[in-house]
């Protein structure tokens, strides 16, 4: 009942690489574009990914121990939670790990750098802004990929009072 339920890896041993693994992922996941990560911050993505993976190895039995596997589960839950709590109160800290809006027009211009970046095509940006009801991208103050994928828009203010509809828009 001991080899079920008790731990077969040092206790060190689990919370180092739980540790490692959550945190480089962590650092990982923010290589990846806004627009492919969808609504869900990339900490929030992985702790589901690994309570999910850390879950089904349990149930399945691919796992040394229940122990182990709950350890590892809890460690995973307890960093979401910690990095969560830093984010909130630690303002630096929230500016490295959620991603920031990227500018993909600015005074009615693209800003070919952050379309490549977040691989936005323009027929993709075009869309969305006819999407809006904007035909003409000099209308457009500025308009940013946001951190959930979605694209914002300002539109300049006569634009505004000839019936254009600033707002978000689903770029996704």
């Amino acid at each position: 009942m001991d080899e079920v339920f008790g731990l077969t890896i040092p206790l060190w041993e689990i919370a180092l690489r739980a540790t490692l693994v959550y945190l480089v992922l962590i650092v990982l996941l923010r290589a990846i574009p806004k627009r492919n990560a969808g609504h869900i911050s990339p900490n929030d993505m992985l702790t589901l990914i690994l309570v999910g993976t850390l879950g089904a190895d349990a149930i399945t039995g691919d796992s040394t121990s229940i122990g182990d596997m709950a350890l590892m589960i809890g460690l995973v839950l307890g960093w979401s939670y910690l990095l969560d709590f830093a984010e909130y109160h630690v303002p630096w800290l929230r500016g490295w790990l959620r991603d920031r809006p990227a500018p993909l027009i600015k005074d009615g211009r693209m800003v070919r750098a952050n379309m490549r970046k977040e691989m936005v095509t323009e027929e993709e940006l075009h869309a969305v802004l006819r999407k809006e009801g904007v035909d003409d991208i000099a209308a457009v103050r500025f308009a940013c990929i946001e951190a959930d994928g979605d694209i914002s828009l300002s539109l300049k203010s006569e634009a505004t009072a000839s019936g254009g509809n600033p707002g978000r828009a689903s770029g996704s």
